[in-house]
């Protein structure tokens, strides 16, 4: 039963951060000028693309909810399993919105490089990590579908 609906939305769900693992977050801008790239687990400069400052955590969130949506689809035999590993999905989606978005521009990026002057701007394809997070609820709201029509059916013998 690999080919559900649910199947199609967790494979995008795992996709999408994949994709944002290959392409700068965001860019600094010190008085107008572009000095820095934000990609997920390093800050460069952009004229020499010399390493300044390693951010790990926003790789590593983005790989765990990219691995746990690819093992999710491999779950459809359990589907209580799969309702599990989505939530925690959701949660390790969520936490790495919080991380590439605050914690690391606002916490450790000003203070370890003392950009408190400078501004970030995010690239737009940062958006589709919401996708992802869309992606995970359509697919618990199917999974969770599935399992109901599967418990009426079981009431019915």
């Amino acid at each position: 039963m690999i080919q559900r609906k649910q199947t199609i939305y967790l494979f995008f769900a795992g996709l999408i951060p994949l994709i944002l693992l290959f392409i700068p977050l965001g860019t600094f801008f010190i008085e107008g000028t572009p000095c820095f790239e934000y990609h997920s687990f390093v800050v460069k400069t952009i004229s020499e693309k010399q390493v300044i400052l390693h951010s790990a955590g926003n790789g590593v969130l983005l790989m765990a909810t990219s691995i746990l949506s690819f093992i999710t689809i491999f779950l459809y035999k359990n589907r209580k399993l799969q309702l599990k590993f989505i939530s925690v999905n959701m949660l390790v989606v969520l936490a790495a919105i919080f991380t590439m978005v605050y914690l690391y521009p606002n916490l450790i990026f000003s203070k370890n490089m003392n950009l408190s002057h400078a501004t970030l701007e995010y690239n737009y394809i940062i958006i589709i990590i919401f996708v992802s997070a869309v992606g995970l609820y359509l697919a618990k709201k199917a999974v969770a579908k599935d399992e109901a029509m599967i418990r009426s059916a079981d009431r019915l013998r």
